[in-house]
């Protein structure tokens, strides 16, 4: 470019700015760019003057995403009718920055919790397993969705279990926290949504240590095949070999994740904690999984993804 102070700003500098502010205020040219906004920059003929309400405008795009994002700038005022425009010496630092951090968002929209709880009483000692989808509108709201600050959260826990084996589960379920799919995964490698980092998928709060956590996988990673994000053993003998193991994979509208509880371990301890107790070394109490749909925020973006929902799912238990 030749845009300078001092220097006739032509056309080709300001389209220029255009398209890059563009690619991630409007629809992006690849998977980790655009918020889908339809009030994008229109770009300038050759030979054009480039008016005063040109250029607030594509300031103001510029502004209202850094605002989204949190992503401190330089001020530029935007210029009235009438005034001479010299060239903005901030103004490609700007744009820099608020590409670079374009997957971060200063707040969250409302949870969407609709069918959002998968919960049984049953009892189980081989595996507990459900299948949980979120579905978009369309592949480009599921894109928006994520690159605006949306994320998926799971959750776990398994209350009034009766013996040492229920109570290991409870214990490892409480230690999972909270796992979160977020966008990212690589370039950028991580993201900070509300005040939170993100990398890839995510385990906020609990404890121990997880088997897998697969902090380079984000939902842009994803393919139709699926991928281990997540994987945490019970950490108390004799349960060692049991374990939570999340799985998730994409489709062209969809994200899919399957949740497996294995238990593995051998079955040595009665309800009563004596002798060895196969048969009744069982797994009771209520088995809940939380599922929550946590959308972009709206204060600078018009929602451009829609109301994605998840399947009412169950749980598959097997003794």
């Amino acid at each position: 470019m030749t845009y300078s102070t001092g220097s006739t700003i032509i056309d080709d500098d300001y389209n220029g700015f255009a398209i890059s502010i563009n690619n991630f205020w409007g629809s992006g040219i690849a998977s980790t760019y655009g918020y889908g906004q339809t009030d994008t920059v229109s770009l300038v003929s050759a030979g054009t003057t480039i008016t005063a309400t040109q250029w607030a405008t594509l300031l103001t795009r510029m502004t209202s995403a850094a605002s989204h994002q949190n992503t401190s700038i330089t001020a530029i005022s935007n210029p009235s009718t009438g005034d001479t425009i010299e060239a903005y010496a901030a103004l490609s630092s700007n744009i820099n920055s608020v590409y670079n951090n374009r997957l971060n968002a200063a707040a969250n929209g409302t949870d969407l919790t609709a069918n959002g709880t998968t919960q049984t009483t049953g009892t189980w000692d081989v595996s507990a397993i459900t299948t949980k989808t979120i579905t978009f509108a369309s592949a480009d709201a599921k894109k928006y969705f994520f690159n605006s600050g949306g994320h998926i959260r799971m959750s776990f826990s398994l209350t009034g279990g009766s013996d040492a084996k229920s109570q290991e589960w409870a214990d490892l379920l409480t230690k999972t926290g909270t796992i979160v799919l977020a966008a990212t995964g690589s370039n950028p490698s991580s993201i900070t949504i509300a005040g939170t980092v993100y990398n890839g998928t995510t385990k906020i709060g609990g404890s121990g240590t997880p088997d897998t956590l697969a902090s380079t996988t984000g939902s842009n990673q994803l393919s139709g095949i699926d991928t281990v994000i997540f994987k945490q053993s019970a950490d108390s003998a004799p349960y060692t070999a049991n374990f939570i193991q999340i799985k998730a994979k994409s489709a062209t509208a969809s994200i899919t994740f399957t949740v497996s509880l294995f238990d593995d371990a051998a079955d040595t301890i009665a309800p009563d904690g004596s002798g060895s107790g196969d048969a009744l070394d069982v797994v009771d109490g209520t088995l809940t999984m939380t599922t929550v749909i946590r959308p972009p925020s709206t204060t600078y973006l018009t929602n451009t993804w829609g109301t994605p929902t998840q399947n009412a799912a169950t749980w598959t238990l097997t003794s």
